[in-house]
């Protein structure tokens, strides 16, 4: 979720520079794979505070939304009810989850953060102190593993705290390989962290000790997954983020970009949202 809450701001900066300059004609198949770095100017060094200014104001902002850039109320991210049906050979589920509220993603603390002219690449440092979730779920069905096939039905109310998560890494800019004037970001590293995580789930079918293994088994499985899935974030990123927003960047140069980002800062600030999420 935090991914994509940070993939959804990026790409509401590159939509909108999009729409400062015409595209051009992609290039050539037999010039795709050979680039040369970024011709630099003056202003391109403004990268790096237009960026700044861009996250303090989307922090402000998002606990009113903008309904001009149609940016909903992100602080607290509410969803009032989804319903899911799964299938795949003996496992089949269906359920629902209402009342969802996500809370704290516009407390996040920029601990650090810069940006290379000469090599363009950018590195950050980013922390939210705690995210928590709240909502209810309800889940029936069949669960089969390893030959074996039994029943699941389940009917919680959702308490989670993730306390602590960091985001740091680094990027790097280089030039659109559909478009000679375009950017891309060539090279990606990211790395996330999770302090603790906090789960006081309750299941109304199940008694006080069964709810408590639960819970305790969550916190594990969490913290485990989160250690062993590092190794494979960059490459998760680049099959499924990065190509959607190097596609964006190709219609847009550093300059727009940097500008836009100071321009979409001053216009939130403007809108002056008073709103503690």
């Amino acid at each position: 979720m935090i991914r994509r809450i940070f993939v959804f701001a990026f790409l509401v900066a590159i939509v909108n520079a999009s729409r400062l300059t015409k595209k051009t004609k992609p290039l050539p198949t037999t010039l795709k794979a050979n680039f040369s770095p970024l011709a630099l100017n003056a202003t391109a060094a403004n990268y790096g505070d237009a960026i700044s200014q861009f996250l303090q104001a989307w922090k402000q902002m998002i606990p009113c939304g903008y309904a001009e850039d149609n940016i909903p109320i992100l602080a607290p991210l509410t969803h009032d009810f989804s319903s899911f049906n799964f299938s795949k050979g003996e496992t089949s589920f269906v359920g629902n989850s209402s009342n969802i509220r996500i809370s704290g993603l516009n407390n996040f603390i920029v601990l650090s953060g810069s940006f290379n002219v000469s090599t363009q690449k950018a590195k950050f440092d980013i922390l939210f102190p705690e995210i928590q979730i709240l909502g209810s779920f309800a889940v029936e069905g069949v669960m089969s593993m390893l030959g074996f096939a039994f029943p699941v039905r389940e009917v919680s109310l959702l308490n989670e705290r993730f306390q602590q998560l960091r985001f740091v890494g680094e990027y790097t800019f280089g030039q659109s390989l559909i478009n000679p004037t375009g950017l891309r970001i060539s090279d990606f590293h990211l790395q996330f962290y999770l302090a603790d995580v906090k789960i006081d789930n309750w299941d109304i079918l199940w008694n006080i000790s069964l709810n408590e293994l639960s819970n305790t088994w969550a916190r594990q499985i969490i913290s485990l997954a989160t250690k062993l899935v590092q190794p494979n974030v960059d490459m998760l990123l680049s099959l499924d983020a990065i190509p959607i927003i190097n596609d964006m960047l190709s219609a847009v140069n550093l300059d727009q970009l940097s500008q836009f980002l100071v321009n979409s800062a001053n216009r939130w600030n403007s809108a002056n949202c008073q709103v503690q999420a």
